[in-house]
């Protein structure tokens, strides 16, 4: 199935996009597409826990699973005032 993966801020530094379309096997998590990227930038283990993920404009936790043509956005932590 193809899913869209979307990155802000930093990861989209880290990983060098800002949107990718990814084919992945049915009812992936995404736990494992962070695994996926973190593969290929292992720079990005170190922010797994940290990281905010929406998918469809949602916020989830990893755990979520995916369905076909989700948008999945990780974003780093936001703080600030």
């Amino acid at each position: 199935m193809r899913v869209k993966v979307k990155l802000f801020a930093s990861f989209r530094d880290i990983c060098g996009f800002n949107e990718k379309e990814l084919i992945v096997s049915d009812s992936i998590k995404v736990s494992e597409i962070v695994d996926v990227l973190i593969k290929s930038n292992s720079e990005l283990a170190s922010k797994k826990e940290t990281l905010l993920v929406a998918v469809n404009q949602e916020y989830c936790d990893l755990e979520q699973i995916l369905q076909e043509g989700d948008t999945v956005a990780l974003f780093p932590p936001v703080s600030g005032g």
